[in-house]
């Protein structure tokens, strides 16, 4: 059987299995290829030799095309006449379509790290050694805290960092799941769940059902998907950073490693982050960077920042808008952060006093409110905020719930 023939059964082979393969040397040159599109296999080429520093044997990486996703496996092969890498190509089919699922590379999991508020402010130093100790530990790691207090971004800088930055980031996010979404997450082959070798960040824990979560864990737990993969959970649907009941059963069930991300108000030094990200604003638009006043920057310090890095973004930006290169006064950074509780009421219907308790609603909206602030005093703990407030358990539950809606 001559060259010819081996190679169209080789390609019959691939076909079949839904793939493509091609041999590049270390400058991108294709030396064989299986691939019918000559544009596309142009881009494979160039795309993995780029990272052929930092791949190792059998790597996967993720490369986004024409809007579809393509998961290459890569293979380092020494000949005597020189060394190839054999790359096969996949389609990551049904990726696109579940809203809630993304499949991302380490260039593009960097890029939005770097754009985010929090990698903006914290740079690449921003996760403590406790929590890095935890990532490598092996088991899943639950990350908790307020909303906004970089869980995500805390997950990307982990991977980054971390020894599998050379294959795939796969997100998930539970509450923008679909019904065909989730029957795609724990039911197809294709699933991230039934892959290895991948890193999974699955958050929005929050909004599952206990149908659903129980049997999202009772997947993770049966198919030993720790084992497969490094997996990062993120939570952050407390008001205060309190476990919520879901986390707190996936964290027992999963046996979760835990860390909590702590909120801007309890690191301190929030004018210096707010000047960090002034400067990263002037870089973009090419001014000098705007000054802060030592009186607008106690002000800075003296806000609860409920939102954390979410609402520091919006602060800095409005901060930006109305000084450009000039200084941030304490009337200034009083009449936006005025603003931000404006906007926190309207969207939230959260109150703007210091004790987050505003008495000229309905009266149960008001029994709401304080058993969300009884519960969070007490930290998480239901059992004893139902004893304190002279209630049971069940009745708790329904004005949290209320109170969610």
């Amino acid at each position: 059987m001559d060259g010819d023939a081996k190679l169209q059964i080789l390609i019959g082979a691939l076909s079949a299995a839904g793939a493509s393969a091609l041999a590049i040397d270390e400058r991108g040159g294709v030396a064989i290829s299986t691939m019918n599109d000559v544009g596309l296999e142009r881009d494979v080429a160039a795309f993995v030799a780029e990272r052929l520093a930092r791949v190792g044997d059998g790597a996967r990486l993720v490369m986004g095309y024409a809007g579809s996703r393509l998961s290459l496996t890569v293979r380092p092969v020494a000949k005597e006449y020189g060394r190839f890498w054999v790359v096969v190509v996949r389609e990551v089919r049904g990726v696109a379509a579940h809203a809630g699922i993304e499949w991302l590379n380490v260039d593009e999991v960097e890029a939005r790290y770097e754009s985010s508020a929090y990698g903006i402010v914290e740079g690449a130093a921003g996760v403590a050694t406790a929590v890095r100790d935890s990532y490598a530990r092996g088991v899943p790691l639950m990350l908790e805290g307020e909303l906004g207090a970089g869980q995500s971004e805390i997950a990307k800088r982990l991977y980054l960092d971390g020894l599998y930055a050379d294959q795939p980031f796969v997100s998930i996010a539970l509450d923008e799941l679909t019904d065909r979404g989730w029957r795609h997450l724990l039911k197809s082959s294709e699933s991230p769940l039934f892959q290895a070798g991948l890193t999974l960040c699955i958050g929005g824990w929050h909004a599952v059902e206990s149908r659903r979560m129980r049997e999202l864990v009772s997947t993770m737990t049966d198919t030993a998907l720790a084992a497969r993969c490094h997996v990062m959970l993120t939570a952050n649907d407390m008001p205060g950073g309190g476990e919520s009941d879901q986390a707190a059963f996936v964290t027992e069930r999963l046996a979760c490693a835990v860390s909590v991300a702590p909120a801007i108000a309890e690191q301190g030094g929030v004018p210096k982050k707010v000047v960090r990200y002034l400067g990263y604003l002037a870089d973009m638009f090419e001014t000098a960077a705007p000054a802060l006043s030592v009186a607008a920057a106690k002000v800075l310090d003296a806000y609860r920042w409920p939102r954390n890095y979410l609402q520091l973004r919006e602060v800095s930006e409005r901060l930006y808008i109305l000084v450009g290169s000039g200084t941030v006064t304490r009337s200034v950074a009083e009449e936006v952060l005025a603003q931000e509780d404006v906007i926190k009421t309207a969207t939230f219907g959260a109150p703007t006093l210091d004790s987050d308790l505003y008495i000229l609603r309905p009266l149960a909206d008001t029994e709401c409110d304080i058993a969300r602030l009884v519960v969070d005093h007490l930290h998480g703990n239901k059992t004893r905020a139902a004893e304190v407030l002279g209630i049971s358990r069940t009745t708790l539950w329904r004005l949290l719930k209320d109170d969610d809606h």
